[in-house]
């Protein structure tokens, strides 16, 4: 079991790492951002891409030509 003595330096060792990590990414942190939106999410304007094609019963008519 651990001590209250143990959570004290888990806390504090947590503290020093995730304090200096956080205050050198803070002006990058945009730039993460739009990193990890392009990897992870799918965007939803975007249609697949696709070819167009005729149908083979349509024929132009000569009279609207």
């Amino acid at each position: 079991m651990m001590t209250i003595g143990d959570i004290i330096q888990l806390i504090v060792l947590c503290a020093l790492i995730f304090f200096p990590l956080g205050y050198a990414t803070r002006h990058s942190w945009r730039r993460i951002r739009t990193v990890l939106r392009l990897m992870f999410v799918k965007p939803r304007y975007v249609k697949p891409v696709g070819t167009l094609r005729r149908a083979t019963i349509v024929k132009a008519d000569r009279k609207n030509d």
